[in-house]
């Protein structure tokens, strides 16, 4: 439709998600649904992510929490909070919105309201209440987004039903917050560096200084998942691009670091919900 709306899946394939915004553009909307599995792996972005769920299964791994996300919900976000999401295939949608701070700024300065009230987005819960006012927010937005100052009214009464449920922090506790994961990020970072080639835990645990087995234990109860099966969700996650951009099952097994095509469409079918045959048919 334009810069601010979008429609489909948009998985994020780095470790850091980098999306381009400025003051005409300060957020954007993508609307998508669900024929197959959706998996984004562990990454983060400098935006705030809201994702209004309509009708899903699914779960939300944010900071040290894993969530479920059943039917209707609103999951938010902070920036540079590392996360990941699963949504199961089925009838349902979602609203996934992320909103620049920075570039929003240059026409209202929401982290300046939000200082002058003693508000933080870190430590704030990551499933919102109120999931019709967002919903129905969100469709005027879409309706509406041919108009600034209508556009802009509406995005800033979602931020005042967030503030309502943001805790008071003092900036050194948010910093705090917002550094704690430095070692899961540094893992993430060499996962999306080194997944084509062959991956051993030790390799892994080395690089955070830990032993393998605290290694495993510490990755697991940071994200909810193992190692192995986080590397295999980025793996998968890039197997899908290729796919879509050569059609061809043979260089998304091999180009994403698997070494056995049936092992590869084994843990694709696992991941996606459907063989890789089965993703190319349904992508067109």
């Amino acid at each position: 439709m334009n810069k601010r709306i979008h429609f489909g899946k948009n998985t994020p394939l780095s470790f850091r998600e980098n999306l381009q915004f400025d003051a005409e553009c300060p957020y954007s909307i993508r609307y998508k649904d669900f024929l197959n599995e959706d998996i984004a792996p562990l990454h983060y972005a400098q935006t705030l992510e809201i994702g209004i769920c309509r009708g899903i299964t699914g779960a939300l791994v944010a900071g040290n929490d894993r969530l479920l996300i059943e039917n209707d919900a609103v999951y938010v976000v902070p920036p540079g909070t590392v996360h990941a999401t699963t949504i199961h295939r089925g009838p349902g949608h979602v609203y996934v919105m992320h909103i620049s701070l920075e570039a929003l700024g240059e026409t209202v300065n929401v982290e300046a309201l939000l200082e002058q009230s003693g508000k933080t987005f870190f430590g704030m819960p990551y499933l919102c209440p109120g999931f019709d006012r967002f919903h129905s927010l969100v469709l005027e937005m879409v309706r509406r987004d041919s108009e600034p100052i209508a556009r802009t009214r509406l995005l800033l009464e979602m931020f005042e039903m967030l503030a309502a449920r943001m805790p008071s922090r003092m900036a050194a506790d948010a910093e705090q917050a917002a550094c704690r994961d430095r070692d899961l990020r540094h893992i993430l970072r060499w996962t999306e560096t080194h997944f084509t080639g062959r991956v051993r835990l030790e390799q892994a645990a080395a690089e955070v200084g830990f032993t393998k087995n605290y290694f495993c234990a510490w990755f697991k109860a940071n994200t909810g998942l193992t190692y192995m099966r986080y590397l295999n969700h980025v793996r998968v996650s890039n197997a899908c691009r290729v796919l879509a951009q050569t059609g061809s099952i043979a260089s998304a097994c091999y180009d994403s670091g698997f070494r056995d095509m049936s092992y590869f469409i084994q843990v694709f079918k696992r991941t996606q919900g459907c063989t890789p045959k089965e993703y190319l048919r349904n992508a067109h």
